[in-house]
């Protein structure tokens, strides 16, 4: 029986990530401090975290726009769930294993909720409705984990691109956590809140991911 051979193994460039380093600062005086009824630092630290958060969501976001497939039903049309569902089914061609996120802008869901909240033209749908209506925001059904996300943007003629995708078609590195540092400014009689971070972004594995494009007005 002959001996097993070894496959060389080797790796190759399959992303390039984008560097960004961060910040955002709040000055608070002592007046400020003194007199307000909340816990001023709190609140700007809360505020601070948040901005953070949002940038290095929105980056992410953005990067879906770069997946190599794209789907959906185009510009200015309603998000729906046959495209949603031809997409998943790119993916399982590819060989995409799971998890399946689908994150898509908050007025892809609303197309979505409405087009599932009427069991009078949708009654095969039956349960998956049901549970659609009842997550409203966010859920797991149809084989996929569904996610609403405000932070992807709309583009000036009301449209948006949403994503489905496997967590690897993504690449987030995080060299530096948001970190909250305190200076004193003796001559302004306050203090400096400075929150910094520094990561990279990008596309990991494109085939991975389906682009979604469709209109995003917001609803009368």
């Amino acid at each position: 029986m002959d001996d097993t051979k070894a496959t060389e193994m080797s790796k190759t460039t399959l992303a390039t990530l984008t560097p960004i380093e961060i910040m955002a600062q709040v000055i608070l005086t002592d007046r400020r401090i003194d007199t307000d009824p909340d816990d001023a630092r709190s609140d700007a630290a809360t505020e601070l975290g948040n901005a953070i958060a949002t940038k290095i969501d929105t980056d992410l976001a953005t990067d879906m726009a770069s997946f190599t497939n794209s789907k959906g039903p185009g510009a200015g049309s309603s998000a729906n769930l046959a495209d949603f569902a031809v997409s998943m089914s790119v993916l399982r061609n590819a060989k995409t294993p799971n998890p399946i996120y689908i994150v898509l802008h908050p007025y892809h869901w609303h197309d979505i909720w409405i087009e599932l909240g009427q069991p009078g033209t949708n009654m095969f749908l039956g349960d998956v409705a049901n549970q659609a209506v009842r997550d409203f925001f966010v859920g797991s059904w149809l084989n996929a984990q569904w996610f609403v996300n405000a932070n992807i943007s709309v583009d000036a003629s009301d449209d948006a691109t949403s994503g489905v995708f496997n967590p690897g078609a993504l690449a987030f590195d995080s060299r530096k956590p948001p970190t909250l540092e305190f200076e004193r400014d003796a001559s302004l009689r306050g203090w400096e809140l400075n929150m910094s971070a520094g990561y990279a972004h990008g596309v990991r594995r494109a085939a991975f991911g389906v682009k979604y494009i469709a209109g995003a007005a917001e609803p009368s």
